[in-house]
């Protein structure tokens, strides 16, 4: 996670992206660069998460410290990759993270320090609440879904 101005966010993201591709290199110089394709994480989205139908399930937990708010931001990210649903409903959420080994009741609750972080976009109301990733939040989503691909994985 990065704080403080926005030229120092994006440093930090773009340093991180670089220690990701392969061979060590140094992050790209431009953001040109990176819309390019350059310093992709390394994310196995078929074997962090399982899918049946329209339902998605985490393969295992995320690692000591992660809340139900980390594993919903790999779930939002995955839904959006995987199924081609950005903004999946609050019911959809909870069943996910339920199927995942994540008990929750409430999901309002349980996302609501993402919402307030900004990590979380949220619209609606009640079961036709919907949530969707904003960029910090697709940037932590991916970094969480990097190291649950290497937990699984094996690699590094």
């Amino acid at each position: 996670e990065a704080e403080g101005t926005p030229e120092f966010v994006h440093q930090e993201s773009r340093e991180f992206l670089g220690s990701l591709r392969q061979g060590g290199s140094q992050a790209p110089a431009s953001p040109a660069a990176d819309a390019a394709g350059f310093g992709q994480p390394n994310i196995s989205w078929e074997a962090i998460t399982e899918t049946r139908g329209r339902n998605l399930q985490l393969r295992a937990k995320l690692g000591a410290g992660k809340t139900e708010k980390d594993a919903c931001l790999v779930l939002l990210a995955a839904s959006h990759k995987i199924l081609s649903q950005p903004k999946p409903t609050a019911t959809q959420l909870a069943k996910w993270l339920r199927s995942s080994g994540y008990p929750i009741i409430r999901m309002d609750r349980a996302l609501q320090d993402g919402v307030q972080q900004g990590e979380i976009l949220s619209s609606g109301s009640r079961r036709a609440r919907r949530y969707e990733l904003t960029v910090p939040g697709r940037l932590k989503a991916f970094i969480l879904a990097n190291q649950l691909t290497a937990t699984i994985t094996g690699k590094a």
